[in-house]
């Protein structure tokens, strides 16, 4: 607010009126602009807050979906980490709709505009949005899919811009986290799901197969004169053999199969929704394939793998099914090894 001091005996004029404050626009400028930082400050804090309480990658998308819808209604929130392979969409929509938004998004991630673009789907009646928050370097960014007809508007984007870096922390914690969640999942010289989780799995699946009348079979694979491999070539050269079985078992299975080693040279395969009779005939080519490998110790024979095969039958406990799994095995081991006993 402007102040008007008269000096005495003097007129009103502008020679003789003493200005103190003579822009009062400023103040109201300036209040306006702490007040937008404050809802700004105000929004970011709500964000984090919300993002605070998710670990894993995909909650934390979720999240900050929900969070953005009311300052930027979008059909289709995607995130992209190329270093890792790892991705996350969330899509309001359902339907035959959602899979053609979803199919959208693989096309333009095949072929991403730069480190920043948007443009029109008009297949779709849409636009989108795309920020890489890793500019210059591998892809690792967001995609969004929204129903705006225009293209956005500067100050649009530069709120994109600075909330979508707001989640750069956020997602490193979040990428860090499924790594060490992983590895704790995980045998650590061969990459495939330990004894844990292998029983965990297990679980879930006969579970399933109770509920929906289905079937499940159940495989233990143990390497035959496995030993010998470790007596005469060392424990160096076990391990590289236990790589390489690993690798061509893993091959072999189906991505629904749960493939563990148990431990040593055990190994264990869980396949839901499958039939004794095929069951039986994906593990003989698994005994083709470790003896195709060709692995010898001198004196010794040839590196095979035993195995033991069943499947549930209604009402039969898992302790009751993993007992008759390991019973085949052992007569697969009488019987002269390198075969499946079912």
């Amino acid at each position: 607010m402007g102040i008007i001091v008269n000096l005495k005996n003097r007129p009103a004029t502008s020679q003789t009126q003493v200005l103190l404050c003579s822009r009062p626009s400023n103040l109201v400028e300036e209040l306006d602009r702490y007040r937008r930082k404050t809802e700004e400050l105000a929004r970011i804090y709500d964000l984090h807050k919300r993002l605070s309480e998710k670990l894993d990658l995909a909650s934390m998308v979720d999240a900050f979906s929900i969070w953005l819808f009311p300052f930027f209604h979008h059909e289709l929130v995607s995130y992209h980490h190329a270093p890792s392979g790892r991705s996350h969409t969330v899509c309001s929509t359902h339907g035959p709709h959602r899979h053609e938004l979803i199919e959208a998004v693989g096309r333009i991630m095949a072929d991403p505009p730069g480190d920043q673009g948007q443009g029109a789907l008009p297949e779709l009646g849409m636009r989108y949005f795309f920020l890489n928050l890793n500019p210059g370097g591998a892809l690792e960014g967001f995609l969004l899919l929204h129903g705006e007809t225009r293209e956005m508007e500067e100050g649009m984007i530069i709120f994109l811009e600075e909330v979508m870096e707001e989640m750069t922390g956020p997602l490193e914690r979040a990428l860090t986290y499924e790594d060490l969640y992983d590895q704790a999942r995980r045998d650590a010289l061969t990459g495939l799901v330990n004894r844990r989780v292998f029983r965990e799995q297990l679980v879930q699946e006969l579970a399933k197969a109770q509920r929906y009348d289905l079937p499940l079979s159940l495989a233990s694979l143990d390497l035959d004169h496995f030993k010998a491999v470790n007596d005469q070539l060392g424990h160096g050269a076990g391990d590289a053999v236990l790589k390489r079985v690993s690798r061509v078992l893993s091959g072999m299975v189906r991505d629904s199969d749960i493939l563990a080693r148990i431990g040593g040279d055990e190994f264990s395969l869980i396949l839901p929704n499958t039939e004794l009779e095929a069951a039986r005939h994906l593990l003989d080519r698994l005994c083709q394939a470790v003896g195709a490998l060709d692995i010898q110790a001198p004196g010794a024979q040839q590196l095979g793998v035993s195995i033991g095969l069943a499947c549930w039958v209604r009402d039969e406990s898992l302790d009751a099914l993993i007992e008759r799994v390991d019973a085949a095995l052992y007569r697969a081991k009488a019987a002269g090894r390198s075969q499946v006993s079912i």
